[in-house]
């Protein structure tokens, strides 16, 4: 029996395979998961920022800092889309188990 891996991807929640995943600060994304949240731009080990969990290439993050002059409103908006995201996992795994049983 094939145990697979258990990584799941930080940002879809699916399972992150070897070939296709990057980790980084002990966390597993797909490597088309891993992408800044403000420009969809692809990333690398080497070239991003991450701030409350949200990924950001350092070209957007750097520029997101200048325009406020501090990290606030990065934090809120890390804030926001946590919750967007929790609140669209929940709907999504209450749906799941109700769409298995209507089958």
């Amino acid at each position: 029996m094939f145990s697979g891996t258990q990584d799941k991807c930080a940002t879809c929640g699916k399972t992150a395979y070897p070939l296709e995943k990057v980790t980084v600060e002990e966390k597993s994304y797909h490597k088309s998961c891993f992408k800044c949240s403000h420009g969809g731009c692809a990333l690398s080990p080497s070239n991003y920022a991450a701030l409350e969990g949200i990924l950001y290439c350092k070209h957007h993050f750097s520029q997101l800092f200048k325009e406020k002059g501090s990290y606030n409103h990065l934090i809120k908006c890390a804030s926001v889309k946590r919750a967007a995201e929790a609140q669209t996992a929940q709907a999504a795994a209450q749906t799941a188990p109700a769409a298995a049983e209507s089958s």
